[in-house]
């Protein structure tokens, strides 16, 4: 797969990479952004490195997977958010295996061509870690387990709406 090109100059900023969760119900997917009041979100990779040194005093290092992984806390619940309800009806039910997957689109905003942003969508173990919280609002803190392969393709955002085309990416260069 090649690189994607990505123009211009400076910081990126951090609201130029977004998560969005699938919380349709029928075939086709529908979108709800993941972030409200969350300061901090990333895609923790966890590589697996290992260095051995053999008999002859040799050190190689090798990279050979990931464990990715991200937390999404605190996890605010709205009534109005899908996602609000799916999770709750985790925790009640304690869903387990297949019942508590999600896919999710990582869309690259600074990654960008005529209209169309570098993305991916994924499936995910979604692991709630505790229901409660404090004054501040009900809280329900999850953990996304990415499993599978990316599909790759392209994003558009109109009016808050995320629209995904799998295939290549428009930005490869």
């Amino acid at each position: 797969m090649a690189d994607p090109t990505i123009t211009g100059t400076g910081a990126v900023k951090r609201a130029e990479f977004k998560l969005f969760a699938d919380v349709g119900e029928a075939e086709s997917p529908e979108w709800e952004l993941q972030g409200d009041r969350i300061e901090e979100l990333s895609l923790e990779l966890n590589p697996n490195v290992e260095t051995v040194t053999d008999v002859t005093g040799v050190t190689a290092t090798t990279l050979d997977k990931y464990e990715e992984q991200t937390s999404v806390e605190p996890y605010y619940a709205k009534r109005e958010s899908k996602l609000f309800a799916w999770l709750y009806s985790v925790v009640r039910d304690k869903k387990t295996l297949t019942d508590v997957e999600k896919t999710f689109c990582c869309v690259n905003i600074f990654a960008e061509s005529e209209g169309k942003y570098d993305a991916w969508t994924q499936k995910a173990i979604v692991a709630v870690q505790s229901y409660g919280g404090s004054t501040k609002g009900l809280q329900l803190p999850y953990n996304i387990h990415w499993i599978g392969e990316r599909t790759y393709g392209a994003a558009a955002i109109t009016a808050g709406k995320l629209t995904f085309t799998p295939g290549s990416s428009a930005l490869e260069g």
